[in-house]
């Protein structure tokens, strides 16, 4: 279920903030998954969940996104969140699309206490990006200046949430594995092993699997296979470079092992992703 807005200003005010996007959404599709340096979009982006987990990879660190957490990124950056399927609830989150030079140093700050932060479901933070969503749904919203304040307001209020005494800064306890996650996102396209991956964290084979799972959600070899496919997706989209070239280069042994696992966590095959990769288009589009 996706329920989602767009902007486009016409005559955009200078210095003014503006929503790019808003919307809420109940993930359930083994294909959401996105990279900030591959987007057509752009501006600050704040992602809250409401229920169910996803996870966001930057600064080299894997971070769960679980219920009452929100993380926050820049498109373009690098960074990428997307939903596991195994963990077998949906994901479901609300989020918004910003940009605008008032927000940067409130942005920056945000972003120093940390790229996952906490917020109750009731916190003002979150009720005020409810009513914003709400208010943008019912064509309640005004025009720029409207916009730039409801913007200002909610941001200053995550700002004062998070910057509370003992607000935990949560991505430097929830980073899981980083030698490990590390090694995979880098040396992807070899023939790796579990023991090859395990030997980064000093553990054997059988220990780091069982925990790696518990942690992530996922086995090892799923993650290896999460990152490949999203460098076979990247060079899906930007080169001409056949399949089977692109299956070696992404250390898949086969052409036909890596259809298999394309389809299986992506949703179809490599030839109809390439023919069809776009940026999702957002149910409504307002026009200011």
């Amino acid at each position: 279920m996706l329920s989602s807005f767009g902007f486009r200003y016409t005559d955009p005010v200078p210095g003014l903030l503006r929503i790019y996007s808003i919307g809420y959404q109940v993930v359930k599709e083994p294909g959401y998954d996105f990279h900030g340096l591959r987007r057509n979009a752009e501006g600050m982006l704040f992602q809250y969940t409401l229920s169910g987990s996803g996870y966001l990879e930057a600064e080299g660190r894997l971070f769960p996104v679980p219920k009452d957490r929100a993380f926050l990124v820049e498109i373009p950056g690098d960074h990428r969140y997307y939903y596991e399927p195994s963990s077998g609830k949906p994901w479901e989150v609300l989020w918004i699309r910003f940009g605008g030079e008032l927000a940067a140093t409130y942005w920056e700050q945000l972003c120093n206490r940390g790229r996952v932060l906490s917020f109750e479901r009731d916190s003002k933070p979150i009720r005020l990006l409810f009513q914003l969503y709400g208010d943008v749904k019912g064509g309640r919203l005004g025009g720029a200046v409207d916009q730039s304040v409801r913007i200002y307001e909610w941001l200053l209020h995550v700002w004062d949430e998070a910057a509370r005494p003992g607000k935990p800064e949560l991505p430097h306890h929830e980073a899981v594995f980083p030698r490990a996650v590390l090694f995979m996102n880098e040396q992807y396209h070899r023939p790796l092993t579990l023991e090859d991956i395990a030997n980064e964290e000093k553990l054997s084979k059988y220990h780091f699997c069982k925990q790696f799972h518990r942690k992530i959600g996922m086995s090892p070899i799923a993650y290896l296979n999460k990152v490949r496919m999203e460098e076979a997706v990247s060079l899906l989209s930007t080169t001409s470079l056949p399949v089977a070239d692109i299956a070696r280069l992404t250390g898949f042994e086969t052409p036909g092992y890596f259809a298999k696992v394309f389809k299986r966590l992506v949703g179809g095959t490599p030839t109809e992703y390439r023919d069809s990769r776009h940026e999702p288009a957002p149910s409504v589009m307002r026009i200011y």
